[in-house]
């Protein structure tokens, strides 16, 4: 049953795959505001792979890899070995991420490439489990925006702002 602390808990779990989204936006909203934009199709691009990888990956991998069991329930998941694993990949593509912005615009590709392909193929797998488990846990629904809106934002912006 819900109860009024377990509402609120629900919901700070469904807003922690967003963190990298909202990082993005003000950062990037601080650093138009300040004027230090410039050229403002390669700063957002390499914003959006600072935060939406790096930031978020740093997060989401410590969160795995020390915080597996409670991110375990939130999706709906047992506990399992995988959980450390994915919890060092995404703490690797953080890493890469936050490195982004003092390499080039193929790095940055590169970042996006990788990235997309393992939160695509975790997507596919979070949709599998509603199907098949009716698992509508708040992080296996929640984590589909970063799932699939995520790498689309970051190719779009990567191809028509940054090249």
């Amino acid at each position: 049953m819900n109860t009024p602390s377990t509402k609120g808990k629900s919901l700070a779990a469904g807003l922690l795959p967003l963190i990298g989204v909202i990082l993005f936006v003000i950062a990037t909203i601080v650093q138009f505001a300040s004027g230090a934009g410039g050229d403002w199709g390669p700063t957002v691009v390499v914003n959006a792979v600072v935060y939406m990888i790096g930031w978020a990956g740093v997060g989401a991998g410590i969160s795995h890899i020390f915080f597996g069991q409670h991110i375990s329930q939130t999706i709906g998941f047992d506990l399992s070995p995988y959980e450390l694993e994915v919890g060092f990949a995404d703490f690797a593509m953080g890493v890469v991420g936050v490195m982004a912005a003092s390499f080039s615009k193929d790095y940055w590709l590169a970042s996006i490439l990788v990235s997309s392909i393992f939160r695509v193929g975790c997507g596919f797998g979070h949709i599998r489990s509603m199907v098949r488990n009716k698992n509508f846990a708040i992080n296996n629904t929640a984590i589909l925006f970063t799932n699939f809106v995520v790498p689309a934002f970051l190719l779009f912006a990567y191809f028509n702002w940054a090249c």
